[in-house]
């Protein structure tokens, strides 16, 4: 822990140091709001180099390709071209890579898999369950005794919801999800009949090992996703 706060001591003065320079003129081109964002940035793509979360990495990358086109010359592939580039990437190498890159800093086992994450949610929940992510990375176990509403939002960044230890209500629930730009994995029960009504622009919806046999709760996926990646995994 001291060694990381002498890192990121050291690297907020050196920031403080390039405002200065920058200010007294000697890097030419750069506005000192392009300068300040990107200082904001790196920690966010340093963070997510760590953690594997590529949306955390390509979609700031972009963002600094946007704020310095006219110094790089790329003005013909902003702003949308390259945010498309991202979302292709970010979805790509999650794809290729989550599933076999382990990260041993900070790392926590998970279901017999090492894997890191900013946060896990494991905690009582009432019949209404709620969890947002922006730029990281969260794990929620969802262990309500009636569930009946959920409501998930995610920009830039992975989620993981295991329903497995929830009890739905027998009007069955609702599960309203907001994502964009980011990877979703939705772990449901087999027995469980799940109706996708999720509105999606260049976004998928799959579902995998899907049983046949008695339904014994009803969920139903609400809301949108775009640029996004969601699957619903039977267990």
């Amino acid at each position: 822990m001291k060694g990381k706060n002498i890192f990121w001591g050291l690297f907020f003065i050196v920031a403080a140091g390039l405002i200065v320079v920058n200010q007294m003129g000697y890097l030419a081109g750069i506005t000192t709001l392009n300068l300040v964002l990107t200082i904001l940035l790196i920690p966010i793509i340093l963070k997510s180099i760590l953690s594997l979360n590529f949306a955390g990495v390509f979609f700031p990358v972009a963002l600094l390709g946007i704020l310095f086109a006219d110094n790089l010359g790329i003005n013909d592939f902003v702003p949308v071209p390259i945010l498309i580039v991202a979302a292709f990437l970010s979805l790509g190498f999650s794809l290729v890579f989550s599933k076999q890159i382990k990260v041993k800093l900070g790392a926590f086992t998970i279901d017999g898999h090492d894997e890191h994450f900013d946060q896990v949610v494991n905690t009582e929940d009432e019949d209404n369950v709620s969890l947002g992510v922006k730029f990281g990375s969260s794990i929620k176990y969802v262990n309500s005794k009636n569930l009946k509403q959920a409501n998930f939002s995610c920009s830039f960044g992975a989620l993981k919801i295991y329903l497995d230890n929830a009890t739905i209500s027998p009007e069955g629930a609702v599960i309203n999800l907001d994502i964009s730009f980011s990877g979703v994995e939705m772990y449901v029960p087999k027995e469980w009949k799940v109706i996708n009504g999720i509105d999606a622009t260049l976004a998928g919806v799959e579902e995998k090992y899907k049983r046949n046999g008695e339904e014994t709760a009803t969920i139903k996926l609400a809301g949108k996703a775009s640029f996004s990646g969601i699957e619903i995994i039977y267990i």
